[in-house]
């Protein structure tokens, strides 16, 4: 793989010298335990400038918390963990008498007796390495916490008024178990902060995915009255929708795809209205964390995870999502942009496009018109499959957060230096070390090494160092120093064709 970095077009920045600066790095309880704590915080902060850890201190999601998926990397055991998760720090029944959940601890016999945050506070605090807990609200329905005592009871319900699969944000019940999860780890654990991943889609992109519309509970029929919306006109107007899509799937759209799904949506305004409702309580429920933690520990530093389907993927996704309003509840933002998995995720995001509201199109001929609405410049659609994005990706939408956030928030962009399930490709130092300068050119103050510690070769993870190193940008930030604003995003033209790794 080529590091596309050093010739952009337009010129590049000069390095940005020595300044304080945030080496967060996502990492599950089981490395800890396979690896042993000291090893892996020596390494991590010897070779990759780590100053920062994002455990999972509870995740059902083995992408986020367990071993390796696909393939084994250098270190730790390599062997299935079959993760079933929960809660990795003892709990604390004080913090549970406003919600039902209180039973959520991880049942894996290697987790039974082991505080997350208790077997590595010391050493972390010994090295000056800050713990930012970090927990993953995926999309996805699996896995699921079936292993929750009452947590069939958060859940949404569909169009159809089925249970679906993930709890509702405005279950009053889900949102009291956040409260007390946060104030569980806050006052009892000495942490530096919190990092809440935003990666959940509404009835729309359920729809768009294949699954039901949702959600349509008590909870949200009662705010949405509240506010003056039609629920029931919008849940049939999904219910039209859904059958468009299926239809569409099949191959049967006599007026064009794109015609008949921008129909359904003119002839069903309720559908909009209510989509924006569910997006504002999703918002909502960020909202709820970030003034929670606050209320806990004014001093925490509260981060968001913004999913790479928000910033890359979706442009109606990313017109809904401004990422103006995340002043408004973060302290820093983590845009993910995993730049060698982009090119493999993007060409199966098109397929599937193209066998429903983008049918109209080829993948070849969808790949350009996507790339020209979501200003990106990659590899044709016949390419992606085993081509990353460019390094200039990485500099493009740090770029674009940095303006959107403005100077009070910093940019720490999550670099893919371990993320699997992306084919053949694989990740090497070069692609790391080009991410890495192509975030700090673009005027990142930080980074996020993801996916997961446990997916990750070890000469990639030291690449990190190294480009720091290249860099200037050699010292740690200290806990609880006060953030430094970014430096000014000098204007650049649109990249040379040339430039990209085709």
């Amino acid at each position: 793989m080529v590091d596309s970095s050093p010739g952009r077009a337009g010129g590049s920045r000069s390095a940005p010298g020595t300044r304080k600066n945030f080496v967060g790095i996502q990492i599950g309880l089981v490395s800890f335990l396979d690896e042993g704590v000291g090893a892996v915080l020596d390494f991590l902060q010897e070779k990759a400038s780590v100053n920062a850890l994002l455990p999972s201190t509870i995740s059902w999601s083995r992408g986020n918390a367990g071993r390796a998926t696909d393939w084994y990397p250098d270190h730790g055991k390599a062997e299935p963990d079959e993760l079933v998760g929960g809660a990795m720090f003892r709990i604390d029944p004080r913090y549970y008498n406003s919600t039902s959940i209180k039973d959520f601890a991880a049942p894996d016999p290697l987790y039974q007796g082991v505080d997350f945050l208790e077997l590595i506070q010391d050493e972390a605090r010994r090295r000056g390495i800050g713990i930012y807990p970090y927990y993953c609200e995926t999309s996805r329905v699996e896995p699921r916490s079936v292993n929750v005592p009452g947590w069939v009871n958060l859940l949404e319900v569909d169009a159809h008024g089925r249970r679906g699969g993930r709890p509702c944000v405005n279950n009053p019940d889900y949102q009291a178990w956040w409260r007390a999860v946060l104030e569980n780890h806050f006052r009892n654990y000495d942490l530096d902060g919190f990092c809440w991943g935003v990666e959940r889609k509404g009835p729309l992109f359920h729809l768009m995915d294949g699954a039901a519309a949702t959600c349509f509970c008590q909870h949200c029929r009662r705010q949405a009255h509240e506010q003056g919306l039609d629920i029931e006109a919008a849940r049939r107007g999904y219910l039209v929708l859904e059958d468009y899509f299926r239809r569409a799937r099949r191959g049967n759209a006599p007026d064009g795809y794109f015609v008949e799904f921008l129909r359904v949506l003119l002839h069903h305004p309720a559908i909009l209205a209510y989509e924006k409702f569910w997006h504002e309580s999703h918002k909502g429920l960020a909202k709820e964390i970030y003034g929670t933690v606050k209320w806990l520990k004014p001093t925490a530093s509260v981060g968001m995870h913004i999913w790479q389907y928000v910033n890359t993927f979706n442009p109606l996704l990313r017109a809904q999502w401004d990422l103006r309003e995340f002043r408004h509840f973060a302290d820093w933002v983590k845009p993910v942009l995993y730049h060698v998995a982009a090119g493999p995720r993007f060409a199966q995001i098109v397929k599937g496009y193209t066998q429903s509201w983008l049918g109209d199109f080829t993948p070849e001929e969808a790949v350009p018109w996507l790339y020209r609405v979501l200003q990106l410049n990659e590899a044709p659609f016949d390419r992606l499959r085993r081509t990353p994005f460019s390094t200039e990706y990485v500099f493009r939408e740090t770029a674009r957060t940095v303006r959107a956030v403005g100077p009070d928030v910093q940019v720490y962009p999550g670099i893919g230096v371990g993320v699997q399930g992306i084919g053949e490709l694989r990740i090497t130092p070069q692609d790391v070390r080009g991410a890495v300068r192509a975030a700090y050119e673009a005027g990142a103050t930080g980074i996020v090494i993801c996916r997961n510690y446990s997916e990750a070769m070890l000469d990639a993870i030291a690449a990190v160092g190294e480009a720091l190193r290249d860099l200037g940008i050699t010292d740690a930030i200290p806990v609880g120093v006060a953030r430094t604003a970014p430096e000014p995003v000098e204007d650049r033209e649109e990249q040379a064709s040339a430039d990209v790794r085709w």
